[in-house]
Parts: C-alpha cells; structure tokens; sequence
C-alpha cells in the first residue's frame, strides 16, 4: 500500500495589499457579485471564503472612518470626530481662533498628522516596505513609498472637472503597480471613485454601479499583475470600505437652523464670521452628520450645555431639531448623571445607553474597561428600533444584537464616539434623503453619509483567503493582518486578530 503523501505546507504571506474603495456597500457588492458583474471579486475573495459585512465606525466619513484599516483605532480613541470639528473654547467668550478644523482643502495630510496624538502608529510603521497611494493618513511612511504624493491632487482636479472618477481609480492602480515595481511588497491603496460617483449621481444609480465593474476590473488586473510577479500566492489582499451612502433629495443648512436659536453660529467656509464671539459652531461631515458646539448657561463657554434644564436655550434647539423632518437623531452627553451616558433622541422617543459604573471607558490619555456593560433605557418611545434587543448588554455584544435593525452597533459606536473630547455638544445626524449642507459643496451632492444607519456604517471586509469566524468589525482589519504577516500586534487597538487560513 502506497505511503500517503501529506499536504503542503502552507505558504507565508510575505506582503499585502490593503484596498479601500471608498463608499463601498456590502450590499451592492453582493448583488452585483451575485449577479455575475464583479467576477474578479467572487474569483479572488468570495469564493475562497473570506467576504463579510461588518460595522464600520462612527462618524461614517472618509478620513476618520479609514483609520480601522490604517490603525486598528476607532476615530473617537484618536480625538477626530469628523471630517470637520471644532474644540470649545477655554475662556468665556466664544473665541474659536485656531480651534476649528476642516480636512476638506489642502494639506489634510499634514493637519491630520498634527492633530492625531502621536501614540497612535500605522500600517506603514508596523509593517515593513508597506507603500502609500491616495492614503489621508501617512505617519511614518517614508516620502519615497508614497507613490501619489503628486500625482493625487492632479488626478482629484482631473476627475472634478470631467466627472470622470474613473480615471482617478486608474490612477491609484498605477500607483500599487508602481509599488511593486520598486521593490515594495505591500502597499495601502484607496480607491475614490464609488463615493465620488456616488456624490455626484446618487448612490444607486447606474453611474455608481459601474464603479463598482470598474473597480472591479481594477482588481482583477492587480491580482493578474501579482501572478506574472510570481507574487499571487505570496500577497495577502484585504479589500474594504469606510462607509456606505444613501440618495440624497433635500438639502439642509444645519447652521440655519441652528442660528434660530444661537444667532452668532460659526460654520464653514465663512469661518471668520463670529470667529471671537460665537454662540455655537456647527460643523458637517459627510454632509449627513454635523458636530454643534454650544456656550453654556449665561453664555459661558467654560460651562458644558444642560439639554435637559428646564427652560434652556440648549434643550430649546434640541427639541427644534428632533421636530424637524429632515432629523433623524440627536445625540448628547447626559450631563445630570452619576453614570456616563449618552441621549438619542428622535420624534419617536429617547434612547440613554449607560455604562456601568466602575467601568467607564478609555479616552485618548486614559486606561479602562473597553468592554464595559451598557444599559439601555427608552422614553416616550423607542427611537431605533431595538424592540426585543437586551436593555443590558456587553458593548462586543451589540454588533450581534443589533445586527437586523436599522441601527446596527449604535449603542458601541457612541462609546467610542465619545471618547473624542472635540466631539459636539450636540451631535446631529439627518434623516435618509436629507443632508445639513447646501451650499459651498465642490460637486452636486445626490448622496450622502456620515450617520449611524445601516447603509452607512456597514461595509464589506474581504480577504483571498478563508475567513474561519463568522463575523467580524471594522477594526478587526488592522490586527488580522498584522497576525497573518506574523508581525506582533499592536497595542490598544479595540478589534481582535481573526483567523486566516493561508494559501497552500
């Protein structure tokens, strides 16, 4: 009788391509696949079992929203609570010189460095020879691995003025293929054109859908690429999004609104005006969610807003907000409580989640339990849809709980969320086909994000490779590559290393 043979050893990953196609929805990407329009995608990660539809993060916007991918960190850990923020001022007076941000220009490479604190490392300074292209968040990767430095601002004007976002998706292909050409084993690629298209036309239109083909086709050439290399078998590729989108039809001012009540209300791009004297700031990411600052009792900035004071100019714009019908939550601090707690309010109800007592969670210089017990308490209604969710619950444990709502993780996002000390007072987030900005936009705005909903924080999370657990977040990226290229984990990451069977 013939000896058996054992199988192979498996090979070691010795590189990975890391792609964020920016806006991607798990749920388009399964129809399209299903429907035999993304064959690339079902080829290199559907059918070798490693695609999943996981909780983003909150805010879901671009740039906060990639640091899972980059850090392993939730955007609240790292003090970026959206695309624009503010901090409040320290004196009295309403002055917000140098306190406001906004990542919509020029240089947000630089102002994101700075404004992250500096414990917080990457990709590029955990994994060796690992390239940038089209990445917000470059800490620690040389100026020589960063393959569109130049070329991605061109590249943004080009597609701006011809609406031809393809050719900005092309253009990061290149820069992976150039990469490689350079010696470079692994690289962080995003891929802009699905959101921009999906900004432009609308998230579920045919223009969006092609971006997806294209995409795509994209990777398929990239996967070809690595095979001539030799390198296909050798190169782990884990492909995910930010955030998701949904259709647009009403535009908003959030600053007029608030300006009703607060008529000194600083907001982008006229930040001068009431710059030394302002009331509240208001200040919209992915023009679905907006962070407002507001002065405190008698008009003193050193003292945080009562939402629930009777009488109060704070709990006044709140019930405005909840009243208005493009508004689908407010969300804030609960300012009266022993405990830590956080309202969500809508025309439907209120929401408080608490944690614990002694369990209070981490924030950017402190240590805690990062997975406290939450309780959830309604009022006048339940305004998420959580009927037959647990009322106490460990945070891992929302994801799983919530995961058929409308709402999913959005107990655990508001967690993290808040450990952003430039986080709002009053967090705003619009109802789906309303957004809070009109004006001032680069490009028509038919689709929009930034909100807990479920089309926008779900993305999709795959691998060419199996994936043994059957869920996963966000945040577990990060961590799951480093174990699968056997570099050690990273410190104070909030997401948990899964298990990839490699390739034999």
């Amino acid at each position: 009788m013939p000896a058996l043979r054992s199988a192979p050893p498996p090979v070691a990953w010795d590189g990975v391509l890391t792609i964020l196609a920016d806006g991607a929805r798990p749920d388009v990407i399964s129809a399209l696949t299903a429907a035999g329009e993304m064959p690339n995608f079902k080829k290199h990660i559907v059918d070798r079992g490693g695609f999943r539809t996981a909780p983003g993060v909150f805010p879901t916007v671009s740039g906060p929203a990639h640091l899972p991918l980059l850090t392993g960190m939730h955007p609240g850990q790292a003090n970026l609570p959206g695309i624009r923020w503010a901090e409040r001022p320290t004196g009295s007076r309403g002055s917000f010189l140098f306190r406001t941000r906004s990542y919509m220009s020029l240089g947000r490479a630089f102002r994101i460095e700075r404004d992250i604190p500096a414990a917080f490392t990457t990709m590029f300074q955990h994994l060796p020879g690992v390239a940038d292209v089209n990445a917000w968040f470059v800490r620690g990767c040389p100026a020589r691995a960063r393959m569109t430095r130049f070329s991605k601002a061109a590249a943004f004007l080009r597609s701006w003025t011809t609406a031809d976002w393809y050719s900005s998706d092309l253009q990061a292909e290149r820069g992976v293929m150039r990469a490689w050409d350079r010696g470079y084993r692994s690289a962080f690629a995003v891929f802009p054109a699905i959101d921009e298209l999906g900004h432009r036309f609308g998230p579920m239109c045919d223009a969006s859908y092609e971006a997806y083909r294209r995409f795509d086709a994209c990777l398929g050439r990239l996967v070809d690429d690595l095979a001539r290399r030799g390198r296909a078998d050798r190169t782990l590729i884990a492909v995910s999004s930010d955030h998701g989108q949904t259709a647009t039809h009403t535009h908003l001012d959030i600053d007029d609104l608030v300006r009703v009540v607060y008529p000194r209300t600083l907001a982008y791009p006229k930040i001068w005006r009431h710059l030394f004297s302002a009331q509240a700031a208001a200040m919209v990411s992915g023009n679905g969610m907006a962070n407002l600052y507001l002065e405190g009792a008698d008009g003193d900035w050193r003292q945080r807003p009562d939402f629930d004071a009777p009488g109060s100019r704070a709990g006044e714009l709140r019930d405005r907000l909840v009243a208005h019908p493009g508004i689908e939550h407010v969300i804030y601090r609960q300012v009266a409580t022993p405990e830590e707690a956080f309202v969500v309010a809508s025309a439907r109800g209120r929401m408080v989640v608490s944690i614990e007592p002694g369990a209070a969670h981490a924030r950017v210089d402190g240590v805690a339990d990062d997975d406290p017990w939450l309780t959830l308490a309604f009022a006048g209604g339940d305004p998420v849809g959580y009927e037959g969710v647990a009322r106490r619950l460990r945070k891992s444990e929302v994801a799983a709980a919530t995961a058929a709502t409308g709402f999913p993780d959005l107990p655990a996002q508001l967690v993290d969320f808040f450990r952003a000390r430039r986080a709002g007072d009053l967090v705003v987030c619009a109802r789906q086909g309303f957004d809070l900005r009109s004006r001032f936009e680069y490009q028509p705005h038919l689709g929009s994000h930034g909100c807990l909903d479920r089309e926008h924080i779900l993305v999709p999370v795959g691998f060419n490779a199996e994936l043994a657990e059957p869920s996963l977040r966000a945040v577990d990226v990060f961590p799951t590559i480093l174990s699968a290229l056997g570099a050690p984990a990273a410190p104070g990451r909030l997401g948990q290393a899964r298990t990839l069977r490699p390739l034999v």
